[in-house]
């Protein structure tokens, strides 16, 4: 049985863009523009395990070194809504702690709170490398509660789902309808050498871009557009970062609090991805009809695209069949995945 705290808060937080760039590149078929960098966080997570949760988004801008490219002049602002964790099964049985956090994102500067006149399409927050990371994941660091690190190697299986509800009729987490903001992509398509001005990014100090990130929704639940020059309250977009990893033997090893690394870009291709969760229990709303509302708010012609792991069963139009995704080490040297080869 799993307990859920969900606490809810205005905190107004902001990220610094790396840039915000222009051109196209080449990508695996169907061809897409390339996606766009536009800053480095990091997502912490606290309070897990004891309650009540909180999350914020640090901004990393300062540390890039953005070259001759044109940036937001202020970043995009940010504001946390609301941040859950609960388990699923037994300590030393399997038993899992799903975390989540969730974000308001209005299409505004940081500095002055000003709009921009641009609208934002598919702003997605992948996951990033460094040297300094844990095991080579996107995981910066795990704490436990007294405040001592917690073992390294927890990084390896902390892996992201999309936002989870605890079903206590099932007994297990199912997938939360409009939270479901888990996006797989190849290889190719997260290495940033195929982005447009990609190099901002590698300047910056990340290592690697992980195939696997969040997309931001409209606040509505219809569409992926952050519209210009919103009000000055008015936050389009919606965005759920979630992960899971097994409970510890003692409780007193569980981290309490998690950090990770996260490269926001604008990208350009309209996709859904179905999680592991999903295969063996579907939850209100099927990654068919989370494609097919998606594709209503786009121009005729231009077609959703459906992400899945080894394992699918997934038969729909525009499949894009992923298999398994690196969360660990690098494109040329993989150490951990989420799924398994096709």
């Amino acid at each position: 049985m799993g307990a859920r705290v969900l606490i809810r808060g205005r905190t107004t937080l902001f990220f610094l863009p790396t840039a915000l760039l222009a051109g196209c590149a080449g990508v695996p078929a169907p061809v897409a523009p390339a996606p766009q960098p536009l800053g480095l966080m990091e997502l912490t997570i606290s309070g897990l395990g004891t309650g009540p949760v909180s999350a914020s988004l640090r901004p990393l801008g300062a540390a890039l070194s953005p070259q001759a490219i044109t940036t937001l002049p202020g970043g995009i602002q940010v504001r946390a809504l609301a941040s859950s964790a609960f388990d699923v099964g037994a300590r030393g049985a399997g038993g899992q702690r799903y975390l989540s956090a969730t974000f308001e994102v209005r299409n505004a500067s940081q500095t002055a709170q000003a709009a921009y006149p641009d609208a934002r399409q598919q702003l997605t927050f992948f996951a990033a490398g460094a040297p300094g990371n844990l095991q080579g994941t996107a995981i910066t660091r795990l704490v436990r509660f007294d405040t001592s690190p917690a073992d390294p190697t927890i990084a390896l299986n902390l892996l992201p789902t999309h936002g989870m509800d605890y079903s206590p009729l099932q007994g297990r987490a199912l997938v939360r309808p409009h939270a479901a903001d888990l996006q797989f992509f190849t290889e190719a398509e997260a290495d940033p050498a195929t982005w447009a001005q990609g190099s901002a990014v590698t300047d910056a100090g990340v290592s690697t871009i992980f195939p696997y990130g969040f997309v931001v929704r409209h606040v509505s639940g219809v569409g992926r557009t952050l519209p210009a020059n919103p009000g000055a309250s008015q936050f389009d977009g919606r965005v759920t970062f979630a992960y899971r990893l097994p409970l510890q033997s003692a409780a007193a090893d569980d981290p309490y609090q998690v950090r990770i690394l996260l490269q926001a870009a604008e990208d350009t291709t309209p996709r859904v991805s179905e999680s592991l969760e999903e295969q063996t229990t579907p939850g209100a709303q099927t990654v068919s009809q989370r494609a097919a509302a998606l594709q209503g708010t786009l121009p005729a012609g231009t077609a959703v695209q459906v992400a899945t792991l080894s394992g699918s069963t997934y038969a729909g139009a525009s499949p894009v069949a992923v298999c398994r995704v690196r969360t660990a080490g690098t494109a040329a040297a993989p150490t951990t995945f989420l799924g398994s080869s096709c």
